[in-house]
C-alpha cells in the first residue's frame, strides 16, 4: 500500500513538472524594454486605421460625405463638425455600418416643421444613428444648422416625433415636442423643448401609454393646448387600470 501512494506521489511531481514544460516562457526584458513596446497610435492615427479599413460596402457613422451625398440627397449641406469635435474630446470611435442598413435607416426623409427659430424660413427635422460609439441612441437634426440637434438613447427615433406645438412664451421662436420611445415598452414618454440661446431647454417630461383611444400619429397635436403667453396644458396619460380604463390628466406648464 505505502508503494503504491509513493508511486502516485511521483507520478504527480513529474506530471506537474511535464506541464511547466509546455508553458510558454516569458522573457521580461522584452516585457519592460521600452524600445521593444509598440507604438501607442494618435486618436488621428487610429481613425484614419479605421476608415482605411472600411470595406467598400461599408461607411461610418461619422461620414459626413456619405450623409450629405447620399442620405440627404444634397437638399443641404449638413455640418457636424462641433459634434465630431465632441467625439475626439473623449475618444470615440465612429461606427461601421453597411451601406444597406444605412439607407434603410434613414428612409423616411424630412419632417417639414415651419419656422423654427423665427428666421422667416422652414425648418424640417431628420434622424441620424449614433456618431460615435460614445453616443447611446438616435438623434434629431435640423436643416439649419445654427439650430442644435437633440440626442437620445433610443434607436426607435422618427422625424414624425417631433412636432412644432407653437410660440408659447411670444418670444418669435417655437416650442417643439419630442415622443420617447424605449422600442419595447408600452410606457412612452413626452417631452418639451424651448429654443433658448441656440440650446434646446428641456422644459417637462410626462407620460404617455400605449392605448387604443389615443395614437401619437393622429393624436399628437391634440395633447398640447396653450392658454395664453407662457402657459400650457399638456395631456398625461399615465397608466391603464384592470379593466382597460386610461388614467389621465390635464396638467398645467410655464414656459418663460
Amino acid at each position: 500500500m505505502r508503494t503504491f501512494i509513493l508511486f502516485v506521489i511521483l507520478f504527480s511531481l513529474v506530471s506537474c513538472e511535464k506541464g511547466k514544460e509546455t508553458l510558454p516562457k516569458i522573457d521580461s526584458h522584452a516585457v519592460s524594454s521600452k524600445s521593444k513596446s509598440p507604438k501607442k497610435l494618435s486618436f488621428d492615427e487610429q481613425l484614419k486605421a479605421i476608415k482605411k479599413g472600411t470595406s467598400k460596402d461599408s461607411v461610418l457613422s461619422n461620414d459626413i460625405e456619405f450623409i450629405n451625398n447620399f442620405i440627404l440627397k444634397r437638399k443641404f449641406k449638413l455640418d457636424i463638425s462641433k459634434y465630431d469635435a465632441e467625439g475626439k474630446k473623449k475618444e470615440c470611435d465612429p461606427i461601421r455600418l453597411q451601406k444597406k442598413l444605412f439607407n434603410e435607416f434613414y428612409n423616411e426623409g424630412f419632417n417639414n416643421l415651419g419656422d423654427l427659430n423665427g428666421d422667416k424660413k422652414a425648418d424640417s427635422v431628420f434622424v441620424l444613428h449614433a456618431l460615435n460609439y460614445c453616443e447611446e441612441g438616435d438623434s434629431y437634426y435640423f436643416t439649419d444648422n445654427s439650430i442644435p440637434r437633440i440626442s437620445t438613447d433610443s434607436n426607435c427615433c422618427h422625424p414624425t416625433s417631433i412636432i412644432n406645438i407653437g410660440d408659447i412664451n411670444e418670444d418669435g421662436k417655437s416650442e417643439i415636442a419630442e415622443y420617447y420611445s424605449s422600442c419595447a415598452s408600452r410606457y412612452k414618454a413626452i417631452t418639451i423643448y424651448s429654443l433658448k440661446t441656440n440650446k434646446w431647454k428641456k422644459i417637462k417630461s410626462f407620460s404617455f401609454v400605449l392605448n387604443e383611444k389615443y395614437t401619437i400619429d393622429k393624436d399628437f397635436k391634440k395633447l398640447f393646448k396653450k392658454t395664453s403667453k407662457n402657459h400650457l396644458k399638456y395631456f398625461v396619460i399615465s397608466d391603464i387600470t384592470i379593466d382597460d380604463k386610461l388614467v389621465t390628466e390635464w396638467k398645467n406648464i410655464r414656459i418663460d
